[in-house]
């Protein structure tokens, strides 16, 4: 094993736990989509993927979590999620009749089946896809291959275009063209601000709107689209 393969060992193992795992995950249980397990599935999955690549950050890599984004918290973070959630679903409304002229489905299709599982669950959901998808596929990724690449841009492109693709199974490809623009925005939020708070303030309050606000409050639209 050569000098560079041994020295970036823990990082090729970190991001096989980030891009491996998830993508045996996602494409294995593609035909168990429908079935009440698969969402505490993924919340036992993404959690033991985060625990594992803190322990690895830590421990091997010899690093602290600022090095994956977890640094400053203040109102700028806080204004710049905020931001971001309405630049968010404003991309969504703009992509819609693009998909819809498609003739594919919406994003409205996978909100309807996670409207199958308990409220409780879909907020723990909420939480552990806007928090742990942000420390393995912006914070993690995107620093670790700007590490391995020598360029931020593309250490954000291949973490974008894996996390894009981990969305077809359950999404479908009408619902993915629209995470992927909404994905754009979360991703080239951190390439600038290289901080994890906006993004995962962001993503939480994105999941919180489709998972929970969409399904109560405006169940017109998910029957629409």
């Amino acid at each position: 094993m050569s000098l560079s393969v041994r020295t970036n060992l823990p990082t090729f193992i970190g991001l096989f736990l980030v891009f491996g795992l998830p993508l045996i995950f996602s494409f294995f249980l593609k035909s168990k989509y429908r079935k009440s397990g698969l969402f505490s599935g993924i919340v036992v999955h993404h959690w033991s993927v985060v625990f594992l690549l803190f322990i690895l950050i830590t421990l091997w890599e010899h690093q602290s979590l600022s090095s994956i984004g977890f640094r400053s918290f203040s109102y700028r973070e806080i204004l710049w999620g905020f931001a971001g959630f309405f630049v968010g679903i404003f991309s969504f409304a703009l992509t819609t009749p693009l998909v819809r002229a498609l003739h594919l489905n919406t994003t409205a299709g996978g909100i309807t089946r996670l409207t199958a599982a308990p409220p409780g669950l879909r907020v723990v959901l909420v939480f552990t896809a806007g928090i742990t998808e942000e420390i393995m596929f912006r914070g993690y990724a995107i620093e670790r291959l700007a590490t391995l690449t020598g360029s931020v841009a593309v250490g954000a492109a291949i973490a974008y275009l894996v996390f894009v693709a981990l969305h077809l199974p359950f999404w479908g490809p009408g619902g993915t063209i629209q995470i992927g623009v909404w994905s754009l925005l979360v991703t080239v939020l951190y390439a600038w601000q290289r901080n994890l708070w906006p993004c995962i303030l962001m993503h939480v309050l994105n999941d919180a709107y489709a998972f929970i606000v969409l399904p109560m409050f405006f169940t017109q639209y998910l029957h629409r689209s």
